[in-house]
Parts: structure tokens; sequence; C-alpha cells
């Protein structure tokens, strides 16, 4: 009788640690931050354009290709703008952007939250 108490308890209590080690996150746990500043490295923006605010210089050597300096420039738009104009939906100035963000949404977000941020 002890030796199928103690069985039974054993089985339970595997069950119950295999239940909260597989169950994810705390549900109370508060979502990662995204970095603005990280999706921008991630998604090689900096091959055309420098954020001189950041201390983030472009990579691409050639003039005709390069984008400007984003320092201030999304400050002056509304986020919806810039992120119709970053994933090829819209134009700012008559003009598309050159490549369009390959990112989640979230990532997106973030971005552009970061960019309206870069202010001299």
């Amino acid at each position: 009788m002890k030796q199928t108490i103690g069985f039974a308890l054993s089985i339970l209590a595997s069950v119950v640690m295999l239940a909260v080690f597989y169950s994810g996150p705390a549900s109370g746990a508060a979502p990662a931050k995204l970095d603005g500043k990280q999706i921008f490295l991630a998604q090689k923006c900096n091959l055309c354009h420098s954020v001189s605010s950041a201390g983030i210089e472009r990579t691409m050597k050639s003039e005709k290709m390069a984008g400007p300096d984003l320092t201030n420039l999304a400050a002056k738009q509304d986020a919806g703008t810039l992120t119709k104009f970053l994933r090829k939906e819209g134009e700012i100035n008559g003009k598309k952007h050159g490549k369009g963000f390959t990112g989640s949404d979230e990532e997106l977000g973030a971005l552009v939250s970061w960019l309206q941020q870069q202010k001299k």
C-alpha cells in the first residue's frame, strides 16, 4: 500500500513539474522591449543611412546610392506615414523608400518610434 501511494505521488509530482516547466512564461510577465537601434542595424538600414545622433554612420561609400542622415527627419513625419513609407506602401516628398522593411509589425513600430526620437 505504501509503495502504491509513493509511486502515485512521484507520478503526480512529475506531472506537476512538467506542467510548470513547459507552460511558458508567467502570464503577468512583460514582453521583451524591442530596441529600435538594434532593429535599424539588423535590417542593415545603415548601408544607406546615417543617424548621427546615435553615432551611426552609413557604410555605403557611393554618394549616388546614399540616403539622408535620419537625425531630425523622422521627427517631422507621423508614425503612420513613416510606417507606410518603410513598407513601400506610401511616398514622402513624391518618392518611395528604396527597400521595403522586412521585419514584423512590432519591429517596424519600434524602429519608427526610435527614429522619431533621433533629434539633435
